[in-house]
C-alpha cells in the first residue's frame, strides 16, 4: 500500500517527517510526499505522485500566529493535496491540530482526527491504514458443480448474465457487489472477491443468466476455496 503524506514543512512540524512517517514505514506501506513543493500551487509532479499512491493523509497543522477569531491558519498547499485525493477518490484521512481554523475542513463528514496528543495521532494512523489495506485482501472462489459450468458458460458474455456477491459479518448484511466469473482451474468458472471485511466473515454468491437461470450458494465461511452452488427453480 502507497500512502501520500502531506504536512508544513517547517520546525513545528519536523515530528512528522521524523516519527510519523518512520511509523508508517514501519506498517508495511511506501511513503510519498510532496516535499519541496510547499508553499507553491500543486504542480504536475505532486498531482502524479497523489494519483499513484492508495492513500493519503494531510496533516493541518498550526501556521502563524492566531487570528482575531482566535483560531490558526494552516497549510494551504495540504488543503489542495486533500482536495485533489478526494477527487481522484483516494482514502483520506484529515489529521487537524486543535486550534486550526475549523472553516479549513474539506471532507465534511469523511474521516477526520482532530488532535493535540501526537500518541493519538499514531494509533488512529495504525486503524486506518488497518483499514484500508484490508480493502486489498482478495479471495479466490471455484464454483461449483460441474453442472454449473455447463450452464453457464454460453452465456459468459451475455449482459444478462450477472454474478453478485455481499457478506454478513456481526450480524450485518453487507452491500452488493458485483464481479465478473472468470474461466479459473481446468474447465471450470470462478470469481476473485475483494474488500473482505473480516477472515471471520461468511458470503452469499448469486449468479444469474438469460431465460431465468439462476445459481446462489447461501451462506458460507469465507475460509472455503471451493463453494458449492445450487440452482434456484
Amino acid at each position: 500500500m502507497k500512502v501520500f503524506v502531506g504536512f508544513g514543512y517547517n520546525d513545528n512540524d519536523k515530528w512528522i517527517a521524523e516519527i510519523i512517517i518512520p511509523f508508517i514505514e514501519e506498517l508495511g506501506c511506501e511513503v510519498s510526499t510532496g516535499e519541496a513543493m510547499q508553499g507553491q500551487q500543486l504542480s504536475v509532479g505532486v498531482k502524479d505522485r497523489i494519483s499513484e499512491c492508495d492513500a493519503c493523509i494531510g496533516f493541518l497543522t498550526k501556521r502563524g500566529a492566531k487570528n482575531a477569531n482566535g483560531h490558526y491558519a494552516t497549510h494551504r498547499w495540504v488543503i489542495e493535496e486533500l482536495t485533489l485525493a478526494l477527487g481522484l477518490d483516494k482514502a483520506v484521512f484529515e489529521i487537524r491540530e486543535k486550534g486550526v481554523d475549523p472553516q479549513s475542513g474539506i471532507l465534511g463528514d469523511r474521516q477526520r482526527l482532530d488532535f493535540d496528543d501526537r500518541t493519538m495521532v499514531m494509533l488512529e494512523i495504525a486503524k486506518f491504514i488497518s483499514k484500508e489495506k484490508s480493502k486489498f485482501t482478495h479471495k479466490t472462489f471455484i464454483l461449483l458443480p460441474s453442472g454449473f459450468t455447463e450452464e453457464i458458460k454460453p452465456h459468459l458474455k451475455s449482459r444478462d448474465t450477472r454474478c453478485l456477491y455481499r457478506f454478513l459479518y456481526k450480524g450485518k448484511f453487507y452491500e452488493e457487489e458485483e464481479t465478473k466469473l472468470e474461466k479459473l482451474r481446468q474447465k471450470e468458472l470462478g470469481i476473485v472477491v475483494r474488500k473482505i471485511p473480516s477472515e471471520e466473515a461468511q458470503i452469499e454468491i448469486t449468479i444469474t443468466g438469460p431465460n431465468g437461470i439462476c445459481w446462489s450458494s447461501g451462506f458460507f465461511s469465507i475460509g472455503l476455496m471451493d463453494v458449492q452452488l445450487q440452482k434456484d427453480n
